[in-house]
């Protein structure tokens, strides 16, 4: 038991020296230092395995940062199991694997609502539509906008706006039936006695 509260612990650690990390790759110059070496030596060796893996860039994203974090939070889901129940279940690890997953696609699906918000105000606040906050987030929100067009394939041409209300009205029911779902069947998962 001890060892495991020890890794436990270690993993809690890991996981906020690595979000520290992720923040501050956001400002520049902030790696500038022996704090900041100190910080990437720890977490450079962990992200680089992910960087490996080459859908998780996409445009201008990178999930890789977002993937080592999961891979924590499902490494320390399974300690906390083997703390509480003393063993590991398939409901288990398939519980805190989902659970992961759904925590990564949710964040993405909050950032892409925040995205859509702060392009609607622009759009209604400035008087530059050529904004480069403006710019940015409809570069950054076109994917999905694309996405939603080739789904839905109206029968009259609808304009950038109206993709943009159509993709956020789906990504907040998406995220909103989503979690009422994955939380059904992560309960049902725990309750799987193999």
């Amino acid at each position: 038991m001890l060892v495991l509260r020890v890794l436990n612990g270690l993993l809690i650690v890991y996981l906020m020296i690595l979000s520290i990390r992720i923040i501050l790759t956001w400002f520049k110059g902030s790696f500038q230092g022996k704090a900041g070496e100190l910080l990437k030596q720890a977490t450079d060796p962990y992200l680089e395995i992910f960087s490996r893996i080459t859908f998780l860039k996409q445009g201008l994203f990178d999930f890789t940062p977002l993937a080592g974090i999961l891979v924590l939070v499902v490494a320390l889901d399974l300690v906390n199991g083997l703390l509480v129940y003393g063993r590991i279940t398939i409901g288990l690890l398939l519980a805190s694997i989902i659970r992961a997953l759904w925590g990564g696609l949710s964040f993405i699906m909050l950032l892409f609502l925040a995205l859509g918000v702060v392009q609607i105000v622009s759009a209604l606040f400035s008087r530059n539509s050529e904004s480069p906050l403006l710019r940015m987030t409809n570069l950054m929100f076109q994917p999905i906008i694309d996405l939603v067009a080739r789904f839905l394939r109206p029968r009259r041409e609808l304009n950038y706006n109206q993709y943009l209300y159509i993709s956020l009205g789906l990504i907040f029911f998406v995220r909103l039936l989503g979690g009422i779902l994955i939380r059904r069947l992560i309960g049902l998962l725990y309750a799987l006695p193999v």
